[in-house]
């Protein structure tokens, strides 16, 4: 596993070089989002169309949003267009069943988009690897139906449970070796290479097994995934507070572990700053509080 971590963050640091930053496309985004909050919906599509112009792939996510802003100021062309990419890049079109959208439910162009919507949803499972995406979806289901016992976690795989070890939390570490197996085959699984529903699911792999104190020396690989728009701000943020955790060491972005309030205004600006500079939404954009033995974080933005 040693040799195929380093050969992942050469390869990783490499395309760094000739890739694209993504830093300044998150922020542009974290700051339409902050105006749809404030329901300053023109402000909000600028920001997002500064920030599509950045680079050349766009979350789906940042998509529906952008449409819904011009859904709100009756933009009927940047809506049709908007949430066409949305779908285009794997999103589930009921996003288009809201409240936000009831106007534009009522033109021609929903219809025309309505009617293109499985021709949008065949060309997407064309532009991902349907492979490396099943192969997430397998171990996506292990992680969560099998260790953690989420029902509602579906999927078709026979599996002989009279195999699986008594502590089914040794396949964590099962399940990454695999991860980074296909990595090494296939390159990072970022939303653009597997999808929406596919990025959904292998971000909480990661997860699993990154905080880990042992599993520290992976860390790089998200970050530079991070720059390169392949494993998003909010992950990354969480993943490397609860490796710090794990340490007993004080949290680095202050996301969903541990309380704010008794923070000086100093340090609050001192984590606003860190947290800008890796793409992460502020502090005000979350109400974090305690609850029973563990932080409760509810995101405003």
């Amino acid at each position: 596993m040693r040799s195929i971590f380093f050969a992942i963050l050469a390869l990783l640091n490499f395309n760094l070089l000739i890739g694209q930053d993504y830093i300044e496309y998150y922020n542009f985004c974290n700051e339409g989002d902050k105006q749809i909050y404030l329901k300053n919906y023109e402000e909000a599509l600028k920001n997002f169309n500064k920030a599509f112009s950045l680079v050349d792939y766009v979350h789906a996510n940042q998509y529906k949003s952008a449409s819904l802003c011009a859904a709100h100021i009756g933009n009927i062309e940047k809506t049709y267009l908007y949430a066409k990419n949305a779908i285009l890049n794997g999103l589930d079109p009921v996003f288009l069943k809201t409240k936000d959208f009831k106007k534009f439910r009522k033109t021609e162009k929903y219809k025309i988009l309505c009617d293109s919507i499985s021709i949008f949803q065949k060309q997407h499972l064309l532009s991902i690897n349907l492979n490396y995406k099943k192969e997430i979806d397998s171990l996506y289901y292990i992680d969560q139906n099998i260790i953690r016992n989420n029902k509602s976690c579906k999927g078709n795989y026979n599996i002989d449970k009279s195999k699986l070890p008594s502590n089914l939390f040794e396949l964590d570490s099962v399940i990454f070796e695999h991860l980074l197996t296909l990595i090494e085959k296939y390159g990072f699984p970022s939303e653009k290479k597997i999808g929406y529903e596919g990025y959904s699911n292998v971000w909480v792999l990661f997860h699993h097994n990154v905080r880990l104190p042992k599993n520290s020396k992976y860390l790089p690989i998200l970050k530079e995934a991070l720059v390169k728009g392949e494993y998003l701000p909010r992950n990354y943020a969480w993943v490397y507070d609860q490796s710090l955790m794990f340490k007993q060491e004080e949290p680095y972005f202050y996301f969903g572990i541990a309380l704010v309030d008794h923070l000086s205004d100093d340090k609050k600006m001192e984590i606003d700053k860190r947290r800008k500079e890796h793409g992460i939404k502020p502090l005000e954009s979350t109400i974090v509080k305690k609850r029973g033995n563990g932080i409760m974080q509810k995101f405003l933005w």
